[in-house]
Order: structure tokens, then sequence, then C-alpha cells
């Protein structure tokens, strides 16, 4: 007590300091922020350090400052407005902004906390829509759809899977006779994974004609040809049918390649066509399509057929 007044200092962190929290709770570094906001790795040194003379023009810094709260699920008005209030302080005081000060501390700013929503964000959400656990099925295929977060990846059985914008999520999964296994895994931009199992059960009897292509019986070599499915730049949902039978549907990476064999016809389906390269034996390579997006084409030993 000095001159009959108390003085209490009430502590509260900045606006660094609080990003600085916020990403340790969420066990992100630097670069991650960087990677997934798209703002230098510079830039967000400079605001966790309180080193506003570094940045850029203030338009440019409030954009990063929305990009950096929605990427962690925060009303981005609490940063813009935290920033704001420090740089007005500063002002106040006579002190130049290119210093870094601290004396904000004595402010109190209960409008901003890590909340069970916020913390959330770091967690993953995935539902298997269809088809349920323990589901019998008279068919030898099913579509399998879901739904988790916006921009987590999607496999089924180890096969990348297209998620929307929305995270909605589906795939055609072809089924052996019998009891099967279909296993969903989702991981979101934080590497937190989910996945869910199901069993289900395919009852469907195969007439002599579809028992003797499923089953594939060996021929001559000299009886079969071959097809190499590639993609160059971005994975692409491919579908490829051997002998009128679904041997592969997918998403195929750039980097992979596909080797189908058939007796008779190889049929491709391809979501980016001038993406997907196809090599037919030890022919020259070719693009599935150089005019259409999404396309298909059916191939023999002798070429594509037109």
């Amino acid at each position: 007590m000095k001159d009959g007044f108390t003085r209490k200092k009430v502590e509260s962190l900045t606006l660094g300091e609080k990003m600085k929290k916020l990403r340790s709770d969420f066990r992100m570094s630097l670069s991650e922020v960087s990677k997934a906001t798209r703002i230098q790795i510079k830039y967000l040194e400079y605001l966790e350090e309180g080193q506003y003379e570094k940045l850029p023009a203030d338009v440019y810094v409030r954009g990063f400052l929305r990009s950096y709260a929605r990427y962690l699920n925060i009303d981005e008005q609490v940063f813009v407005k935290l920033y704001e209030r420090e740089c007005n302080i500063q002002t106040n005081l006579g002190r130049d902004v290119a210093r870094k000060t601290f004396h904000v501390k004595n402010l109190h700013i209960s409008s901003f906390s890590v909340t069970p929503r916020s913390v959330m964000v770091a967690c993953i959400f995935l539902v298997v829509l269809s088809p349920t656990n323990g589901m019998t099925i008279d068919a030898s295929e099913i579509r399998v759809e879901g739904k988790t977060d916006k921009g987590a990846r999607v496999s089924i059985n180890n096969q990348s899977v297209f998620v929307e914008n929305d995270g909605t999520f589906a795939d055609q999964l072809v089924l052996q006779p019998g009891l099967n296994t279909v296993t969903v895994v989702a991981i979101n931009r934080f590497d937190k994974t989910k996945s869910e199992t199901l069993s289900l059960e395919a009852r469907y009897t195969l007439s002599s004609p579809m028992v003797a292509e499923t089953t594939l019986p060996i021929v001559n070599p000299a009886e079969t040809f071959h097809l190499d499915v590639r993609v160059t730049e971005s994975a692409t949902k491919i579908i490829v049918e051997a002998d009128g039978i679904v041997v592969y549907s997918g998403v195929l990476k750039p980097g992979e390649v596909q080797t189908i064999e058939a007796k008779e016809t190889i049929k491709v389906i391809s979501e980016n066509a001038m993406q997907t390269r196809i090599r037919l034996n030890d022919m020259e390579e070719q693009a599935l399509d150089n005019d259409k997006q999404v396309s298909e084409a059916t191939f023999t030993v002798l070429g594509k057929q037109e």
C-alpha cells in the first residue's frame, strides 16, 4: 500500500504469447502452421515476438491473423482486435511501434481463451454412413459412404479415397463371397487418426461363366496382354475392369503404377483423363484422352478401341 492506494497487477498474455501457447497446446511447429496457412515463417516469428516493425502493411498483418485464427477454429476478430489494441497502447505510451515492449501485460483480455471447442479441432471426426457393421449384402459390390473433417485424408482398405470439400467421401468396393472386412481410416491436418472397421458378409452365387472369369484361370501368356496405368501430376480416381471384372477402384497417386492383365478387354475410367497415361504391352505410352476431363476407354491386344 502506498499513499492510501493498493496496487494490483493483472497478468494477461500478449498476442504473441497467446499464439505461442496455442501452437504449443496443439503441438505444432512454425513450419506446420506456415504450410497450412501459407504465412511465411519469418512473419509468424515476428508476430510471436511482437516485432511489429518487421511486418508488412497492416492490411496484410490482419490477413495473416485471420488465416491463423481460422486454422485454429478461433474467432478471427479476437486476434485482430488484440493486435490493434497493442499497437494503440504502444502509440499512446509514446513508443515507436517498432520497439518490442510488452507493458500491455497489465491489460486484461477475458474474451480470448483456449476453450474445449478450440481444443476439439485437434481431434478428428469420422463416421461411416453406410454400410453398417454386420450387414449382409446380396451383391458382389457395395458403395461405402461416410463423413469426416474438412481437409482430412481417407483410405478404405489401404486405398486412398477422394474427400469432398465438406468432408464427405464415397467409394465402390468389390466384395468376395463370404466374410469381408472393411477398414476406413481418416487422418486430419493435425495428423490425428481415427479408424472404423466393419465386418460384412457377401452372399451371392456366381454363374459358371462368371466363375471362370472371376477365378481368372491360368492361360497361355501369349493369349493375354497387359496395360500399365499411371497419373502424372495429381492423385486421380481410377476404375479398371479386366474382362468385365472390376480389378482396381481407388485413387492413384503420381509415381504409382497399376499393371492390369486380361485375355480380351481392359476398360479404364478416369476422373482426369488428360493426366492419365496408358502403356499397352511394350507400346508407346499415351494419354487416356487429350480432350475430356472425365473419360473411359477400352483396350484389346490390338490397341485402343474407338
